[in-house]
């Protein structure tokens, strides 16, 4: 059946994403705290996304269908981390996704399990009934995911070792209307094993460990899988090769369908990220949205604070002067910077971003004098208030009543005439969240609050209800740590300003 769009109660260009377009708000329940990361919360047929375009009856997006996106790997070849980063950014176009992690399903039966049951041909009967009925569990959730919760992407995260379990899972999807497409992560880089080999022994399986013997343990699994894994080559099945986190992709039997268009880009910049995202507000951030004037006195001795917290902050982990480290590329004698490709390249490597207004272009001057990579995007200009800037809640009230309830309704998908809102920012920014899944490094952005909130509500698996509540006081900067399983949000205070109560 053809899937309609709905289209805005009231015409014009202005309240074409308000909340007569979208699920009413007050149907959804439990908020969470927004400091922690949500993208192992479940969605259910209420949710709506940050980057959501449009809703439909069915809540599927883009004619796609239901997909159990299958993710399949020997150990240590950073499965758990390409789901996750997966789920996150599907979840921010709008497509209703959960994670089923097998080692979930493992946890929650039994905190003492054989070494025996790691192996895909277990040698004890009782290993092999362990691994089919964790298995059955995790199918019957993702049915009851598809036709229960109306979702319409299941990421199984697991080994799935074997060529004829993976034929099974597709002829049994099948049956429930289900395609499947797998993603297969192979290492051939040592060192990237090695590091993966450490993030995994922090896992919540390795909970109280000792991490030498962590890793040790977990190099015993590896072993025992790798007798046994059968790499992906049935000629039947649809599945994309993802070597070494994105050096290279073998895409087979993709159908050239919308979705798999878009996982198969996301796979293009994704990247194992060993830096972190530090978000600080611009100076003078009430200003008017047409004015740009220059960073001021005050402006610049809090732009020189910034720098000084966030490069003593880093420079404790990767040593003083860390970003010289760094190998660049050759340049011209225009003495240009690097190409954006390359940037954030190196685990060493901090990037700036701000937009294009002047005080912010300034601002970031003082990291390019040290030689650090600066950028200035539009996308990152501040959130556009049209007729509404500058009047208090009555002034609003009074000249625009209609769009005042709307606004207290709905403040992420309402806009004011001629103004922009939060889901504008949300599509602007889409492809700033590209540049950063490839960065490895660190990345400085110093922007508006607006602008800040849209990107924090990606990092961190926001609700779009959550996103127009985010503060970012001056005094702080905001510290997002990428992890395996979970993204961290740390505030670190500015030095020299006084630090106040939230």
């Amino acid at each position: 059946m053809t899937e309609e769009i709905q289209e805005p109660v009231i015409p014009g260009n202005y309240s074409a994403r308000k909340q007569t377009r979208w699920e009413k708000l007050d149907t959804v329940k439990g908020k969470k705290a927004v400091h922690l990361d949500g993208i192992h919360d479940s969605v259910d047929s209420t949710y709506i996304s940050p980057g959501q375009l449009y809703s439909t009856e069915s809540g599927r997006m883009f004619h796609a269908g239901q997909v159990c996106v299958c993710i399949c790997g020997q150990p240590a070849r950073g499965k758990t981390n390409l789901s996750i980063s997966l789920c996150r950014y599907l979840r921010w176009l709008g497509l209703k996704s959960n994670l089923f992690h097998m080692g979930n399903y493992r946890r929650a039966k039994t905190a003492t399990i054989t070494d025996d049951f790691f192996k895909p041909v277990p040698d004890t009967e009782e290993a092999f009934k362990m691994r089919k009925e964790l298995t059955e569990s995790c199918v019957q959730d993702m049915k009851e995911f598809f036709q229960g919760d109306h979702g319409q992407v299941a990421i199984y995260d697991a080994v799935n070792a074997i060529s004829k379990e993976r034929v099974e899972l597709v002829e049994r999807m099948k049956l429930y209307g289900i395609r499947v497409l797998f993603i297969e992560s192979l290492v051939t880089d040592d060192n990237l094993l090695r590091a993966n080999i450490q993030d995994a022994s922090k896992s919540p399986d390795y909970q109280n460990w000792d991490s030498e013997q962590a890793v040790e343990d977990y190099k015993k699994r590896v072993d025992m899988v790798a007798p046994h894994y059968q790499e992906m080559n049935e000629p039947s099945l649809s599945y994309v090769k993802f070597i070494n986190f994105g050096e290279r992709l073998i895409v087979k039997n993709s159908n050239h369908d919308f979705l798999t268009s878009k996982i198969v880009f996301f796979l293009m910049n994704s990247k194992i990220k060993r830096g972190s995202v530090y978000m600080a507000r611009c100076s003078n951030n009430k200003l008017s949205f047409k004015s740009d004037p220059p960073l001021t006195e005050a402006g610049r001795e809090y732009s020189q604070k910034v720098m000084n917290t966030v490069l003593g902050h880093i420079s404790k982990f990767k040593g003083e002067n860390f970003y010289h480290n760094v190998q660049r590329p050759k340049i011209e004698a225009t003495k240009r910077q690097p190409a954006y490709g390359v940037d954030g390249q190196h685990e060493n490597s901090l990037v700036v971003w701000t937009s294009v207004r002047r005080r912010t272009v300034e601002a970031a001057q003082m990291f390019k004098d040290l030689g650090i990579t600066t950028r200035h995007r539009q996308q990152l200009t501040q959130l556009n208030p049209g007729d509404a800037e500058g009047l208090t809640l009555e002034e609003l009230r009074e000249k625009f009543p209609h769009d005042y309830e709307e606004h207290l309704a709905d403040p992420y998908h309402h806009r004011y005439p001629r103004a922009e809102s939060y889901h504008d920012l949300a599509v602007k920014v889409e492809p700033l969240l590209f540049e950063m899944e490839r960065m490895r490094g660190d990345v400085l952005i110093i922007a508006d609050e607006t602008v800040l909130r849209v990107l924090y509500g990606y990092l961190m698996a926001c609700h779009s209800y959550d996103i127009p509540t985010l503060k970012f006081p001056e005094n702080e900067v905001i510290q997002i740590t990428y992890n395996a399983y979970t993204n961290t949000a740390t505030r670190i205070p500015v030095e020299g300003l006084e630090q106040t109560e939230d």
